[in-house]
């Protein structure tokens, strides 16, 4: 029963495998230790209800940014997609992986209100919407 209770604590926090059939990923930031993904049109109609969670987004990336790489805009496969961030700017993805698998892992939360107001650098804007997911770990899936 001990031993039982050791295996389950154990695999709860073990980084969560990605299908087989997408190959090996880039890792960006923390692990990814989500395993279901959350519904991105939940996500999209009704963000508050998932605020200060913890969520995993999984599909491709629609668009990313162009200046730092700083945030991403991840599309499920029924076209519904979010942005998720990396606040601090710790997390930066390459700026050409639009069209790749991304499993993306962090937490729901309402744009701070020192983000909205940050002025545009000189060609390059960062949209800001009301809510986010602030990324803390990222699987990057080359393009097949």
């Amino acid at each position: 029963m001990i031993a039982l209770a050791l295996v389950a604590t154990s695999c709860a926090h073990a980084p969560a495998a990605p299908p087989a059939s997408l190959g090996a990923a880039s890792t960006y930031g923390g692990a990814v230790h989500a395993r279901t993904p959350v519904d991105i049109n939940l996500l999209v109609t009704t963000p508050e209800k998932l605020k200060g969670k913890t969520v995993l987004l999984d599909g491709v990336v629609k668009d990313v940014c162009q200046g730092a790489g700083c945030w991403v805009e991840v599309q499920d496969a029924n076209g519904a997609s979010f942005i998720a961030r990396s606040l601090d700017e710790s997390i930066l993805l390459p700026k050409d992986c639009k069209g790749q698998h991304i499993r993306l892992e962090g937490v729901v939360m309402a744009l701070p209100q020192k983000v909205k107001d940050e002025k545009p650098e000189e060609g390059h804007a960062c949209p800001k919407p009301n809510y986010v997911v602030s990324t803390k770990g990222v699987q990057l899936f080359a393009a097949k």
